[in-house]
């Protein structure tokens, strides 16, 4: 492989360089005193190729974030000004192990003729700090499973009002989806509804077709979708009621994560959230084994995900939220209710609100470094 680059050694790019330099030899700059040394006129700097052969590296081969290691260079003769000269860097070979490439160098002038030959040692420097996709929040699109109630509903409002354009689905009740969508409109950011059934298999990766198909693009999916608590206990319950749990929660946020991943990677951005349950970090409240083994289930594709995804800068996190004020603990009784609000440090049961501000952080800018983690929202240390 041979890179090239081609330049006139004019009058002007020789001062510019003695200026830069310091480098104010006369024979480079004045034609009489080139005369003097026995030269017919000025010839420009030899160091000028250097910085030709520096441009081709940094530029070209490899380019950004090459090392320099070494050169060697020999000059068949000065290039005297106003001559265009083609620079040369051929890779001779290259040590995977090491990452270092051997470059021969040669310049040639408009008519053939080799004015200079050498070679170089180049490292290829990985990326250690790679800078994620450079676009608006306004031209991001947010997936919000679970999105016409309680904790999805907050979410879905929180990444509008963040600027993201937003789509939510529902299962049943298209009036309070529409009514989602129509407030995150209101506050100045694109929003649709959508049904889905994610209790389907397959559902999901139909779902992330739809949202690119419509909007051009996924960036943000946060998984709300969730079935009414159960109420049985161990003796009770059945391998249809564990199944049920784990596919919704489990096997529909693999195939979120797989079609969504497939359209975040290239662009080196991402963000996916998942809703886990404060369950996770003590005893279980009881009668709930099929809810809370499908989340133990979620959490550890979570840490899977977040690993295999981190190199494409997606980043993957669980919110476990504290009991919270929503239609799912409606037919909670009061006391269980009031019991675990004084269980909190702060006396109160969490709001969806509480919940949705997390999100809002992951998805934004603030959760750029933040992945594979399990952040409680329960107000009380766990």
């Amino acid at each position: 492989m041979i890179f090239t680059e081609e330049v006139t050694l004019d009058a002007a790019l020789v001062e510019k360089f003695a200026e830069f330099s310091g480098d104010r030899n006369p024979v480079h700059l004045q034609a009489e005193a080139a005369r003097e040394f026995g030269f017919s006129r000025p010839f420009a700097h030899g160091a000028i190729l250097s910085a030709i052969v520096s441009k081709l590296i940094g530029m070209k081969v490899p380019g950004p974030g090459a090392v320099w290691m070494s050169q060697s260079m020999e000059w068949a003769r000065p290039i005297f000004v106003g001559e265009t000269v083609k620079v040369e860097a051929e890779i001779e070979s290259a040590s995977s192990g090491a990452e270092v490439l051997t470059l021969k160098l040669r310049a040639t002038l408009s008519g053939g003729e080799q004015v200079m030959q050498g070679s170089a040692k180049v490292k290829v420097a990985p990326r250690i700090a790679e800078r994620t996709e450079s676009v608006t929040k306004e031209q991001r699109v947010a997936l919000v499973t679970g999105g016409s109630r309680g904790i999805g509903a907050a979410i879905a409002q929180a990444l509008g009002a963040a600027g993201y354009q937003v789509v939510l689905t529902y299962h049943a009740n298209r009036a309070a989806a529409d009514d989602v969508a129509a407030s995150i409109v209101r506050g100045g950011s694109a929003a649709e509804a959508l049904a889905v059934d994610l209790s389907v298999p397959g559902s999901g990766t139909v779902l992330i077709a739809k949202v690119i198909a419509q909007f051009g693009r996924v960036d943000a999916i946060v998984h709300a979708a969730t079935q009414h608590l159960p109420v049985a206990t161990i003796a009770e319950t059945t391998c249809s009621d564990l199944q049920k749990f784990m596919r919704v929660h489990v096997e529909a946020a693999l195939e979120l994560a797989q079609a969504g991943a497939a359209d975040m990677g290239p662009r080196k951005f991402g963000r996916m959230i998942f809703l886990g349950t404060s369950a996770l970090f003590g005893p279980p409240p009881p009668k709930t084994a099929a809810y809370v083994t499908a989340k133990q289930a979620l959490w550890g594709l979570v840490r899977c995900l977040a690993a295999e995804a981190g190199p494409q800068q997606i980043t993957v996190n669980m919110i476990s939220p504290g009991m919270t004020v929503t239609d799912l603990t409606a037919d909670v009784p009061a006391r269980i209710k009031e019991a675990e609000a004084r269980r909190t440090a702060l006396r109160r049961l969490a709001l969806p609100e509480d919940v949705a501000r997390v999100a809002a952080f992951l998805a934004g800018s603030a959760g750029d470094y933040v992945t594979g983690q399990n952040l409680p929202v329960t107000g009380v240390g766990v």
